[in-house]
């Protein structure tokens, strides 16, 4: 199984990232403030690299010319999924073999109809709320995709903006590559900058993985098991998802490679230095504790692993609102996740567990 750190990064993933923190106002300059120490390498590297993402996103958002309300439309985050229409419309993502912009907008337009209610489908279901029957549905024409919706947990507004792209998806998949094309252009404006990240990253990273298996370090500190693909790996570059992790594994039907992004602001801690135990730190993981349905879903997969919508079922939740309760139990290493025929699996951290009943009794008695 080969890994490859690739050398550059690509543009049409950066466009959109950098155009979603946009719309969604999050900013770099925070990030940048937290993050200061933080890192195994000097203070004046960490500034030096943030400067330059901030010069590139600067550069960017101040000759962009395009109307806010056409940005929120596309690159507005939909619930609390991280996603925005840009990814309905295009494999922004999942393709994970392309590198130009034309090849996505030519792979989306030449879906067949069943693919793109599939497609569709699979990124609506993470919004539904399961029904009486607990059975998993699966949308087979547009019907059953505005059924779903129905019990999607979404909001009105963005219920039609799906409606909206999915009776016109031609004109927005051109309206949305057309955005992304002028953002592109600016980002390769900005060549210089870009290509000191790049080499920084590549170089750091393959003088790396001579001697360490970041594979498995990864694993081990996201607590995410998956099975390597023979296909070989590749570990990308982000620059506008600085402080990032992200995996694109490949389903077992497919015949590609997997992709690992890499904030390019990461060094091999992989984020954060481990913070010592202390009472914030503690009266963090026990507000977790104290939230009912949080408590409920530890207790639900502790003896047995479970996948996202069997817990929803479970309790009668959307899954949307299970991968809320998730996002923060992973946060403070309480659950595992493992990959497995296409699901994501998750289960009790008992060896975290442990490590945090241990500091209490260490704290307090």
């Amino acid at each position: 199984m080969q890994v490859t750190v690739k050398k550059e990064i690509n543009y049409v993933e950066e466009a959109n990232n950098l155009l979603f923190y946009y719309a969604n106002s999050i900013s770099y300059e925070e990030m940048k403030q937290k993050g200061y120490g933080k890192f195994d390498y000097s203070k004046e590297l960490y500034k030096e690299r943030y400067d330059l993402i901030l010069k590139i996103y600067y550069y960017v958002t101040e000759n962009m010319r395009f109307e806010k309300d056409k940005l929120d439309f596309y690159f507005k985050e939909l619930g609390n999924s991280k996603m925005s229409i840009s990814n309905y419309l295009l494999p922004i993502y999942s393709a994970v073999q392309f590198c130009t912009l034309k090849e996505y907008e030519e792979d989306a337009k030449g879906k067949s109809g069943s693919q793109i209610i599939k497609e569709f489908d699979d990124i609506l279901s993470q919004y539904y709320y399961i029904g009486e029957s607990g059975e998993e549905r699966k949308a087979e024409s547009f019907e059953d995709l505005v059924r779903c919706m129905d019990t999607a947990d979404l909001s009105t507004e963005d219920k039609w903006k799906i409606v909206q792209v999915y009776l016109e998806r031609e004109k927005h998949i051109e309206e949305v590559c057309s955005i992304l094309k002028g953002i592109i252009k600016l980002l390769k404006e900005c060549r210089n900058e870009v290509k000191k990240l790049e080499t920084e990253f590549y170089e750091y990273w393959t003088d790396y993985m001579c001697r360490a298996d970041l594979l498995k370090e990864l694993q081990d500190y996201t607590n995410i098991r998956w099975k390597y693909n023979e296909e070989g790996t590749y570990i990308l570059p982000t620059i506008f998802m600085p402080q990032s992790i992200s995996f694109s594994i490949k389903d077992e039907n497919e015949n590609k490679p997997d992709v690992i992004r890499l904030g390019v602001i990461l060094d091999s801690n992989l984020y954060f230095k481990p913070a010592e135990v202390n009472s914030e730190k503690l009266n963090n993981v026990l507000k977790l504790l104290s939230d009912k349905s949080k408590f409920e879903i530890l207790k639900y997969i502790k003896d047995k692993p479970a996948y996202g919508f069997e817990i929803a079922n479970a309790f009668n939740l959307s899954t949307s609102t299970i991968s809320y309760h998730m996002k923060s139990l992973i946060t403070e290493n309480l659950i595992k996740l493992e990959k497995d025929a296409n699901k994501i699996y998750y289960s009790l951290n008992k060896d975290n567990i442990n490590k945090l009943l241990e500091d209490i009794r260490q704290m307090l008695l």
